[in-house]
């Protein structure tokens, strides 16, 4: 399924704005709700790299928001730089996913996201996630009062969505029909991962089977998600399954830079060149600002200890620049390895 040969520059496909009920975003390029990842500092990251246009807070625990725990309140924190910016929750039949939402529009969320895809089993088992794709009826009557509540809450202002799979395993394809059955109560969105629960992410994402869906909904905006590691597949995606927009998850880890590459692509036909090395680099510094910015100290050492793996796997020999940061006690111990890297490419 592919978009028109004409198609107008309004067209989310040819890179035009995506329209999800009452919000209108610049691009039709996601950054997904990656579980452990998806802090704010990396948010605005990839934000000022450019095209992205919505970015997600972490998946949040509908009764730990409402209790305010400490984690909760910093996974789900955000800032002006930060919009528009989605919350995604998860919880079960049985859990206040609508008080839930109301207290994330209280605390700044443009879009309420109900996770339906997540298959982590402490999720999908007991809490939520891809739980609810195996009630598929229970699961539409949930989302009416989340849909309901927000409606009541903001007015129509802020539009609730659902992220899915493709349902449990393959004898159970339920997301055509649960993406139906959901538009009918008001979800003004859904976002496909083109997997199994029971694939995790092993495997490959089935984009064929996106276009089940997208074919099986009236009016709403289809999300493809899955596999999406290089800004070529944005289109690809796009074409293969005819859906209106991409969300990114993993693949944004190494290049944040992804979303402005991809958006070019589909506005001009080409992507634009890769950043430089001493460009990567710089970018690297740039998370490091934003971290200190908004988390302590042990909390970005955690995550730049993992990440520079990621950067890594862009960006050549760098085994000296990733041992200096794993081995780091300090952010100060961080910033000078890169700045012995950023020297030595200025030398180069």
């Amino acid at each position: 399924m592919s978009a028109p040969a004409h198609a107008p520059a309004e067209d989310p496909r040819r890179g035009g704005p995506l329209r999800i009920g009452a919000l209108t975003l610049d691009s039709p390029l996601l950054l997904a709700p990656i579980a452990g990842h998806c802090d704010l500092a990396f948010r605005i990251l990839c934000r000022e790299q450019g095209g992205v246009g919505l970015a997600s807070t972490d998946l949040l625990n509908c009764r730990a928001v409402l209790r305010e725990s400490p984690k909760s309140l910093e996974l789900a924190a955000t800032d002006p730089a930060d919009s528009p910016c989605g919350m995604q929750l998860y919880g079960n039949w049985e859990d206040p996913l609508p008080e839930a939402a109301r207290w994330a529009i209280d605390h700044g969320a443009d879009l309420i996201d109900i996770n339906m895809g997540c298959p982590v089993d402490k999720v999908a088992k007991k809490n939520g996630g891809s739980l609810l794709l195996c009630d598929a009826r229970g699961t539409v009557r949930l989302a009416e009062r989340i849909v309901q509540a927000v409606e009541a809450h903001a007015g129509g202002r802020v539009p609730v969505t659902a992220k899915m799979r493709l349902g449990w395993d393959q004898g159970q394809f339920v997301a055509p029909d649960l993406a139906r059955a959901l538009e009918d109560v008001g979800i003004q969105a859904v976002t496909v991962h083109g997997r199994w629960t029971v694939q995790k992410f092993s495997g490959e994402a089935d984009w064929d089977r996106i276009g089940e869906v997208v074919a099986a909904v009236r009016a709403i905006p289809v999300i493809g998600n899955g596999d999406v590691t290089e800004p070529e597949h944005v289109p690809e995606l796009m074409r293969r399954s005819g859906c209106h927009g991409v969300m990114i998850g993993r693949g944004a880890l190494r290049t944040p830079w992804m979303f402005r590459r991809a958006l070019s692509l589909l506005r001009s036909g080409s992507p634009g060149p890769e950043p430089t090395f001493r460009e990567k680099l710089d970018c690297i510094g740039r998370h490091l600002d934003l971290l200190e910015q908004h988390h302590d100290e042990t909390h970005i050492l955690h995550c730049m200890r993992s990440r520079i793996s990621w950067y890594g796997k862009t960006m050549g020999p760098v085994k000296g620049l990733k041992e200096g940061f794993r081995t780091a006690g300090r952010v100060a111990d961080m910033r000078s390895t890169l700045q012995e890297w950023v020297t030595r490419a200025g030398a180069a």
